[in-house]
């Protein structure tokens, strides 16, 4: 009985081996007819690719990138004779494109290996290596495609096959013309906009420096990759940005000098960063970015010990941005620690004298505090102007002093 079954579960296996290789053999039938039916070709080959007698074969491989290209080429033939050709119907030969390039390198890779007798005779890798060849630019044009129906992974993935392709068949000892490096540099920023879309921020940066290596440049190129590399909390590559950007769109572009001000700051470079702010506020921007330039300028003044200029900057900073909690922050902090100063020189009259601007002060403060309730150390400070300043700030005292965290 056990021979029996036996028996029967080997033939079972033949009739599918035979049948998986019958596929094969129907797609060379159909592809090898005066109309090729690529979709029936690629369906009917299609499980030939996965299952375990026939998924090594370079045979099956083959065909099944013959079809897909196929469908391609029947696109574009469709173009070509004015048809109109909907959104839908370029994205999925796109992918077919790009998957007819897959199929093709596993069916390489196949041909490539020994046959029963320990000799490798390559059967279908000339045809293959011809044929990408000859669709080099193909790539190219399928991911503009996919791009323009808002496929960006697929347009990515398009283009890597098309800025890779020259030097991969190079290796196999096939030579095909690269575009230009103006061409490349373009589709090497597109790709970098498609990562970035995606939420794949390592590829991006890196397609942003392979677009500027090229030559290819524009300002948005700096502005993104500074963008993408701050998302990655790649502070080097962000600043390597923010330099070049600056140096080449500086006198049009404050961006780049903010982040770069932001560095010499952390750094202490104060002249530097004098020297970048003051260049960068006769660049044309909103009022906004003047604000946060004569906040930095004001910065600058306080840590060298200039109060009138630091004054001076950081009335300037809330004029130009009411809503800014850090500028009315900082310009209480320098008429606060001043009038401190004033308050314990000694004398009898140094309190009196500090009042005025402990009063202007608190309000600054409280000016900060109502526009951003997240700086905690606002309310102590307050309890203390307000306990300073004594007789009629009892009220404001206490309530500074029930807000402390």
């Amino acid at each position: 009985m056990l021979r029996i079954k036996f028996a029967i579960l080997c033939l079972a296996g033949s009739i599918g081996c035979y049948a998986q290789q019958s596929a094969v053999k129907e797609a060379d039938h159909i592809l090898s007819s005066a109309k090729p039916d690529f979709a029936a070709a690629l369906k009917a080959v299609k499980p030939a690719l996965e299952h375990e007698d026939t998924k090594t074969s370079a045979e099956a491989w083959y065909y099944a990138g013959k079809a897909s290209l196929g469908l391609w080429d029947r696109m574009l033939l469709d173009i070509s004779l004015g048809q109109e050709v909907k959104n839908e119907r370029k994205k999925e030969c796109g992918h077919y494109l790009i998957d007819s390039y897959e199929y093709f390198r596993k069916s390489l890779m196949f041909d490539s290996l020994p046959n029963e007798k320990g000799k490798i005779k390559p059967k279908y890798s000339k045809d293959i290596l011809n044929l990408e060849a000859k669709n080099y630019r193909a790539f190219r044009n399928a991911g503009i495609f996919l791009y323009d129906v808002r496929d960006l992974q697929g347009a990515y993935d398009a283009w890597e096959i098309y800025v890779s392709l020259p030097s991969t068949l190079k290796r196999q000892k096939k030579n095909v013309k690269a575009d230009s490096q103006t061409e490349l540099g373009q589709i090497y920023y597109y790709q970098a906009l498609c990562a970035m879309s995606t939420n794949h921020m390592r590829n991006a940066i890196d397609k942003f420096v392979e677009a500027r290596m090229t030559g290819f440049s524009n300002k948005d190129l700096y502005l993104y990759g500074m963008e993408a590399s701050r998302r990655e909390k790649a502070d080097s590559m962000m600043l390597d940005f923010a330099r070049l950007g600056c140096e080449l769109y500086g006198d049009k572009e404050v961006s780049f000098a903010l982040v770069l001000i932001n560095d010499y700051l952390k750094r202490r470079d104060y002249e530097t960063c004098q020297a970048l702010a003051e260049k960068a506020l006769a660049v044309d921007s909103d009022d906004k970015v003047k604000s946060q330039l004569y906040d930095v300028m004001g910065v600058i003044c306080d840590s060298e010990g200039d109060f009138e200029g630091a004054l001076a900057n950081f009335q300037k900073a809330v004029v130009y941005d009411p809503n800014s909690a850090k500028a009315y922050f900082d310009l209480a902090r320098v008429i606060y620690n001043a009038s401190l100063k004033v308050a314990e020189s000694g004398g009898e009259e140094s309190e009196a004298n500090a009042a005025p601007g402990l009063e202007k002060a608190a309000e600054y403060f409280e000016k900060a505090y109502s526009l951003n309730p997240s700086m905690s150390q606002i309310p102590e400070t307050l309890y203390g102007i307000y306990y300073r300043l004594g007789v009629g700030y009892e009220a404001k005292a206490t309530e500074w002093e029930k807000r402390q965290k």
